[in-house]
């Protein structure tokens, strides 16, 4: 699907509040409320918008504990260890790198021992060759917004 710059505007807008009103939206994009309705529908549809979801307000996200683990594996094993931390909850993101290390995985619990335990979980994955992790002390902003 082909997005149109009217579309760019409208996800960056939805980016920032997904629950402004669609005539709202619509106001400040200059468009009918119908045909902006019918277009969040076509992107949905087509796959571009995936879904909403809540965030948390920064006293709330402070009560977990993060903690970023960078990680080199064996090349063959991609396949297995990718479906082996997917399927660990409490991993929050993984991110394909370049260079030294091949995985960036973010990870978050409840209390640091808990955290230790999921670090040393994913230590164990059969094809995770070595690991280092960096806990965060603080977030000093989180943009959830994605470039478009």
């Amino acid at each position: 699907m082909e997005l149109t710059e009217k579309d760019r505007q409208l996800l960056a807008l939805m980016q920032k509040n997904a629950r402004e009103p669609v005539a709202s939206l619509a106001r400040q994009l200059g468009v009918s409320r119908t045909a902006l309705q019918e277009r969040i529908q076509k992107l949905e549809a087509g796959g571009i918008i995936e879904g909403y979801s809540v965030r948390l307000t920064k006293e709330v996200a402070q009560n977990a504990v993060h903690c970023f683990t960078l990680a080199a594996l064996n090349n063959k094993s991609y396949p297995d260890v990718s479906r082996k931390i997917k399927a660990m909850p409490s991993i929050q993101a993984v991110y394909a790198i370049t260079g030294e290390w091949d995985l960036i995985i973010h990870l978050a619990a409840e209390t640091l021992e808990k955290l230790n335990r999921e670090v040393n979980a994913v230590n164990e994955i059969s094809g995770v060759v070595k690991t280092a992790s960096h806990v965060v002390m603080e977030t000093k902003f989180n943009r959830t917004i994605y470039a478009l």
